[in-house]
């Protein structure tokens, strides 16, 4: 069980009991479930749980610099999604339920779904690597995007950048923006409401780019223009379909050249998106909501003869 975190709330009062009581508290937590050869990372605002350190010099970084304030899910430090936290003396049920509406945020569970595997404190997954062993390529979208997590829109902000990027791109897809006005959005917020130290993207680009790992992929394929044929695998280098001959492609008829974009590449005229199914199956797998429905034929399931639903038929 986690410690409560009430006493992070108390960064500018250092020397209160309860924030020195909290330290030695998470400490605790942090060795236990995270320690390795007797070092972890200090979340101190001065090592950005970047460097690691023996528990006295964390602990001393703590008292003087204090714990950074929007590191609220400590995966860090051994902490995974759900876990149960404990309700200090001082704290009352309206305060705890008040925190849950209100702190609550989506991105970590999204974010527990997206890399279950890498939230096992078990396997020590969420131990960061030393330096000998560089992680996976999950592993390292992990971190990556957990560090993306916890920082905060600006200084002194309780949103967080990943938080506001994935809100503000369903509102453009809810409204339907196009990409050109979705980054005029994003300019006029940072000069006329944020201040210059924002962590929010300058482009739709840039917002894309940032959270490409929470979504899934597709492949672009180019496609004959009579739609004979597709231009992949063995024939991803041709230049003209083999059906019909038609060029690969878009052509310039006032001066019957082949057509580039801004870029310099090459346009062709038709493509094709490919969805790969494998990994969407893999996706519905990984969220624990929708995983449990995957397996209910096979273990939640009555199998004694009546016929209750489709799945019992023959």
């Amino acid at each position: 069980m986690i410690p409560s975190k009430i006493w992070m709330r108390l960064v500018d009062e250092r020397l209160d009991d309860e924030y020195l009581e909290g330290v030695e508290n998470f400490l605790d937590y942090a060795f236990s479930h995270a320690g390795r050869e007797n070092e972890i990372r200090c979340p101190c605002i001065k090592c950005y749980n970047t460097y690691s350190h023996p528990r006295a010099l964390v602990s001393s970084h703590l008292k003087v610099y204090g714990i950074l304030r929007n590191y609220t899910f400590w995966y860090h430090h051994g902490e995974v999604a759900r876990e149960p936290q404990t309700v200090s003396e001082g704290q009352g049920d309206e305060e705890m339920q008040e925190e849950s509406a209100d702190g609550y945020d989506p991105m970590q569970d999204l974010l527990h779904d997206l890399f279950a595997q890498n939230n096992n404190p078990t396997e020590q997954t969420t131990t960061p690597p030393s330096n000998e062993e560089e992680p996976n390529n999950e592993a390292a979208k992990f971190y990556k995007l957990l560090d993306n997590y916890n920082q905060p829109l600006y200084e002194g902000s309780s949103t967080t950048k990943l938080s506001a990027l994935v809100n503000l791109l369903h509102i453009k897809n809810l409204g339907k923006w196009s990409n050109k006005s979705f980054t005029m959005l994003l300019e006029y917020l940072r000069k006329a409401f944020l201040p210059q130290n924002s962590t929010l993207p300058n482009s739709y680009y840039e917002a894309k780019k940032t959270i490409q790992e929470l979504g899934l992929s597709y492949r672009k394929i180019d496609a004959c223009t009579n739609h004979c044929m597709l231009y992949w695998k063995e024939d991803i280098n041709a230049e003209s379909c083999k059906v019909c001959g038609a060029s690969r492609w878009k052509e310039d008829k006032r001066i019957g050249t082949t057509m580039h974009s801004a870029k310099g590449k090459k346009i062709p005229p038709k493509t094709m998106r490919y969805f790969p199914l494998k990994p969407r199956l893999q996706r519905m797998f990984m969220c624990h909501k929708t995983a449990e429905s995957f397996r209910w034929h096979a273990e939640g399931r009555v199998d004694d003869g009546v016929i209750r639903c489709p799945a019992d038929s023959k």
